[in-house]
């Protein structure tokens, strides 16, 4: 989080309840300024990718929960909150034997 003082961004700062120990990425806040959605290392012990969803509340934001691990691809939000992302069907030599988009839609 920064702070805009006299026409600067000053002061950086993690985001509280957000960042662990591995990586966190690609952070997109909803219209409405109530959800952050971001990527990272699963924190379930997937290979690959997940997808996080954090709300917020009156004291700042939730701690995430993982929507979607094990992915391909930089996942989509379209504007009424469904997911679409990439997931790769590979053989076990990891060669890539077919991509397909889905979409996860918000209730």
């Amino acid at each position: 989080m920064m702070d805009y003082v006299n026409g600067l961004w000053v002061n950086p700062r993690k985001v509280p309840n957000i960042n662990s120990e591995l990586n966190e990425d690609q952070p997109f806040i909803t219209p409405e300024g109530n959800e952050l959605w971001f990527t990272g290392q699963s924190r379930l012990g997937y290979p690959g990718p997940a997808i996080f969803r954090s709300l917020k509340t009156k004291d700042g934001w939730r701690e995430p929960e993982e929507i979607v691990s094990n992915f391909a691809g930089e996942p989509v939000l379209d504007a009424q909150g469904n997911l679409y992302f990439v997931h790769h069907y590979v053989t076990k030599n990891m060669k890539i034997i077919e991509a397909d988009i889905y979409v996860a839609y918000k209730k």
